[in-house]
């Protein structure tokens, strides 16, 4: 494999779904490639975080994505909360969390908001991991995700990345005032919203994703992983008017420092 022309740092992907993904790590790393892995369920993130403790470029994230809270599961529920508040304190990197209230997602609005207070509320306990760096999905739902931040004055003391931002401009506006960072990627730029939001984020809170691979996919290489980030690399140059290099030098420097342990 060729050396890649920079650093690339996917701000939100999925490598514990990889059957392959400590492999695909290593390869990825020869090409420059460092990640923030996120969870779905706490009952994961143990386990992901063994998988991936020999691979130096993978940030592991501890999750409870509101796809997985079933409200009709309540001990269920009950018991993935109990397991995320006890991993929280120890866990630098959170995500992915947040709120879906698109038709997909299982659980009402209610369950999902107020699981994810306690989320934020576990997060901000206190511990020698510090600062938390979150990734949060947010569908139909971005004003809920930051009156939620708001209330509990988490990004008073950490920061947060909208994964795949496509709610109204309104929110974005409050988001980017807020302080939040976005991570973009070749499926957000599939469509005309998400091309003028890679537009028009703030240089300074623009990240990279694929949000890749999908669950179960062995076929998913390094070379594929660092192809759908130059592609991502490539279109937002364009639409910016900018050099491909220059943009991602920048965006690699914010990436860096916020994964800094």
């Amino acid at each position: 494999m060729g050396k890649a022309p920079c650093e690339l740092y996917d701000m939100h992907c999925h490598l514990d779904f990889s059957p392959e993904g400590p492999a695909v790590a290593r390869e990825a790393a020869a090409l420059g490639i460092t990640a923030f892995s996120t969870t779905v369920e706490p009952e994961r993130y143990p386990l992901a975080a063994e998988r991936f403790a020999d691979c130096p470029n993978v940030r592991v994230g501890l999750g409870f994505h509101p796809w997985w809270e079933k409200a009709d599961e309540v001990s269920g529920l009950s018991s993935q909360l109990a397991l995320f508040e006890e991993l929280a304190p120890d866990a630098r990197f959170i995500g992915e969390v947040g709120l879906d209230f698109s038709a997909r997602s299982p659980a009402p609005e209610s369950v999902q908001t107020a699981v994810f207070r306690r989320i934020l509320q576990a997060a901000d306990a206190p511990s020698a991991a510090g600062p938390k760096l979150l990734s949060i999905h947010a569908i139909r739902s971005a004003s809920a995700v930051l009156d939620c931040l708001d209330a509990l004055g988490t990004l008073k003391r950490h920061q947060a990345i909208f994964h795949w931002f496509s709610c109204s401009s309104g929110e974005l506006s409050r988001a980017v005032k807020a302080g939040c960072f976005f991570s973009v990627g070749p499926l957000m730029l599939r469509s005309r919203r998400g091309r003028e939001y890679a537009r028009s984020i703030p240089l300074s809170r623009l990240l990279l994703e694929t949000d890749e691979p999908a669950e179960g996919d062995a076929s998913w290489t390094a070379t594929d992983w660092h192809a759908e980030l130059m592609q991502a690399l490539r279109i937002i140059a364009e639409l910016r008017g900018m050099e491909a290099a220059a943009l991602g030098e920048t965006i690699a420097k914010t990436s860096a420092r916020l994964l800094a342990r």
